[in-house]
């Protein structure tokens, strides 16, 4: 899963810092952009990775900064630190790309928001900020610095990450990076559920269509009908929801439990040897159901007119 913040901040190369920072006289009318000569001033600490676009400083007040700017968006959404759904296993990954001094990391530690196996990866193009002394780090002992860019992460990260974490990259990332640094963000996210990849797979062996509810309002202005309306309601999943939570819980895992026949006759797809070991992936679906705040499902009702004949 990616977490992906939109507002504000940049990259920017060391070697070309000093030019790319020179005054810019911009005509308006033709937007020409003439280069005047660098003003003399007191400069701060910068990055020296190559070809990063960054321009904020790297130095002890761009740290502080960055933990008020944390503090900051934390209240503007209620003090949550994971912001999606997601419940995670001991043995899952999260990765903190851009993370700079290492704040977010810090503050899921501090707030035990993940268990303790959950394996914390820190990526920046600068490690000046990183807080590798810091004593909630060294005692936790799997948290990992990593200097780097989003848009070509090392290779054996792949299929990875439960979750993936950026926020402020707004002015870093010009528009061809954006779509590189989504690409590996994808590429190195864990994919989709075992059991919903499963399920899947079954649907598909049997050419059954699982977005039915994506294609059929164009599948039904295709036959002629006319006035196709959407109409979209979630329901919650797991005791959390209270009742209907848990009456929609048992509705679906019941029908998930009632595919095991046809699973485990076609070999288990590649997902599961045993039905003791299919037993044990739903039990899990269950937990994970039941311990997820948020969890839902989400149902559409389609309709459409016979249009009359003239």
């Amino acid at each position: 899963m990616a977490c992906l913040w939109a507002s504000f901040a940049c990259y920017l190369h060391k070697d070309t810092f000093s030019h790319a920072m020179q005054a810019y006289a911009v005509d308006p009318e033709t937007t020409a952009i003439t280069i005047m000569k660098p003003i003399v001033h007191v400069e701060r600490n910068y990055h020296s990775f190559a070809g990063a676009q960054y321009v904020l400083p790297s130095d002890d007040p761009e740290k502080e900064r960055l933990a008020l700017q944390h503090r900051v968006l934390k209240k503007m959404f209620e003090n949550r630190i994971v912001i999606p759904p997601i419940s995670f296993d001991a043995a899952d990954k999260i990765l903190d790309s851009g993370t700079g001094s290492g704040i977010f990391l810090l503050d899921l530690i501090e707030n035990k928001t993940v268990p303790v196996s959950v394996v914390l990866q820190g990526l920046d193009i600068e490690s000046r900020l990183f807080p590798v002394e810091d004593p909630r780090i060294m005692s936790r002992g799997n948290v990992y610095f990593t200097v780097g860019t989003v848009t070509k992460l090392p290779e054996d990260w792949e299929n990875s990450f439960a979750l993936v974490h950026q926020r402020l990259l707004i002015a870093a990332l010009r528009a061809h990076e954006w779509v590189e640094a989504l690409s590996e963000i994808y590429r190195f996210s864990l994919p989709e559920e075992k059991h919903l990849s499963l399920v899947y797979t079954l649907l598909g062996a049997k050419g059954l269509l699982r977005d039915i509810s994506v294609h059929l309002p164009k599948m039904l202005e295709t036959a002629g009908f006319v006035d196709v309306s959407v109409e979209e309601r979630k329901v919650p999943l797991g005791h959390l929801g209270g009742q209907d939570g848990v009456d929609a819980r048992n509705n679906f895992m019941g029908v998930y439990r009632g595919m095991k026949t046809p699973i485990l006759k076609a070999g288990g797809l590649g997902f599961v040897s045993s039905e003791a070991e299919f037993d044990e992936m739903m039990d899990a679906m269950e937990k994970e159901w039941d311990d997820t705040p948020g969890a839902e499902f989400n149902f559409f009702i389609i309709y459409a007119r016979k249009p009359r004949v003239e």
